[in-house]
């Protein structure tokens, strides 16, 4: 068996896939590695199975969406940037749409073909050979340069050792670890000298300690409401508008989500906070209390249940009763000031505490990673190990939900393929 490669590429993700397109084109024989059975798993069932791709904003706005150091992105953004992945996806064939906050889908709604557009040239490329249910167990190197890999085939439990003078390690984070995202690959740069910064789970929802759901409102969303995030001494970290989804055990929905990446770390330091839901963020609040006042007034002979549908939706009123000290059942009229009170405070601040995320489970993100002072952002090559490149998200990168993180995916994977030093 010839086991010498020009290129391996640890991870069959969204920059794997990508990396290992770019180095076949450029005529190296590569080896893509996959511990799963399948390969892009994740990237099957991002964006609930519709795989937002990318998003059409300016290079100067999409880079405020992506974390701390968005800096480090410009070489790969100037090089492969959203219409750059859009013409590349159009011609593997995959026709795709812009819809709501310019982004990115395919046209036929499914990530199943983003996968297959993308899988597709490597299956019917002679310079690519896939392994697929095989683990990398260490990366190999001599003199502080990379020669190979060593993994182990689950199937069969054998170790094999395959050679290049260059890998590309894309083996994500460890959200979704149900599709291989388990921290293997920030695991393999660590053991070759890279320091990582801590991980946390990113754009996930909260868990909500003093909620008492109701049946009728889980899974329900609603839209255009405040969401703030503040200490329990309420100074605000975070504030935004947008969707909330109620759940069972909690919330989330895209601006909870947005939240979580500001405040995942300070969650891990066991410090409760408060989350705050405004569902009426474009009425103040003397204004509110006096259209309340004036609205069961008016309608004194229904029952309070029915008179609370001119405020909220129906499937969010049980929500109300069990979190409140109001009787839905009785006669508007009979409303006490207190429960009048109550129901303005539930409009306009129902306030939660939360001291843990959902996890990496349910997380679409990592947060954390490889340190990026230890990468060179021109070529995403090791400053340690020489012929050692990163991709993806087993870098620490991470960004707001919207199709950027896909793109730092592509757009890693591009460069990271492309590169040889």
């Amino acid at each position: 068996m010839n086991t010498k490669f020009d290129t391996i590429i640890i991870g069959g993700g969204a920059s794997g896939l990508i990396s290992a397109i770019v180095a076949t084109r450029k005529g190296e024989k590569t080896l893509l590695i996959e511990k799963m059975p399948q390969l892009g798993m994740k990237l099957r069932i991002t964006g609930k199975g519709r795989c937002n791709i990318t998003n059409t904003l300016p290079l100067k706005e999409f880079i405020l969406h992506c974390g701390s150091e968005p800096r480090f992105l410009y070489p790969a953004f100037n090089l492969f940037f959203n219409k750059e992945l859009i013409k590349f996806l159009e011609d593997l064939g995959l026709k795709t749409q812009v819809e709501r906050g310019n982004r990115v889908f395919p046209q036929s709604e499914r990530a199943l073909d983003v996968f297959l557009a993308l899988v597709s040239p490597l299956e019917a490329s002679s310079l690519c050979k896939i392994i697929k249910n095989t683990s990398v167990t260490r990366i190999l190197k001599e003199e502080n340069k990379v020669c190979g890999v060593e993994v182990i085939d689950k199937n069969i439990s054998k170790k094999q050792k395959y050679f290049a003078d260059k890998i590309i390690l894309a083996a994500g984070g460890e959200s979704y670890p149900q599709t291989g995202s388990n921290g293997g690959g920030v695991k393999l740069a660590q053991d070759l000298g890279h320091t990582i910064i801590k991980t946390y789970p990113s754009l996930v929802g909260f868990k909500l300690d003093n909620y008492n759901p109701s049946q009728e409102s889980n899974d329900f969303e609603i839209k255009n409401v405040s969401l703030s995030v503040t200490t329990l001494t309420r100074k605000k970290i975070f504030q935004d508008f947008g969707d909330v989804v109620f759940r069972n055990d909690g919330i989330d929905g895209p601006i909870v989500l947005k939240a979580s990446r500001n405040v995942t770390t300070l969650l891990h330091k066991d410090d409760p906070l408060n989350v705050v839901v405004d569902f009426k963020p474009k009425v103040e609040k003397k204004q509110l209390e006096e259209e309340i006042l004036q609205t069961f007034s008016l309608r004194g002979k229904e029952n309070i249940e029915d008179v609370l549908r001119a405020f909220i939706p129906k499937e969010l009123i049980p929500l109300l009763e069990n979190n409140t000290n109001v009787d839905i059942h009785k006669q508007a009229s009979l409303l006490f000031a207190r429960e009048r009170k109550e129901i303005l405070s539930f409009l306009k601040q129902l306030t939660f505490q939360t001291t843990s995320t959902f996890g990496f489970d349910r997380a679409i993100s990592t947060q954390g990673g490889v340190s990026l002072k230890e990468i060179n952002p021109k070529t995403l090559q090791s400053k340690i190990v020489k012929g050692l490149y990163f991709a993806g998200e087993v870098m620490d990168l991470d960004a707001d939900t919207g199709g950027f993180n896909l793109q730092i995916a592509f757009s890693t994977g591009y460069l990271a393929g492309l590169t040889n030093e």
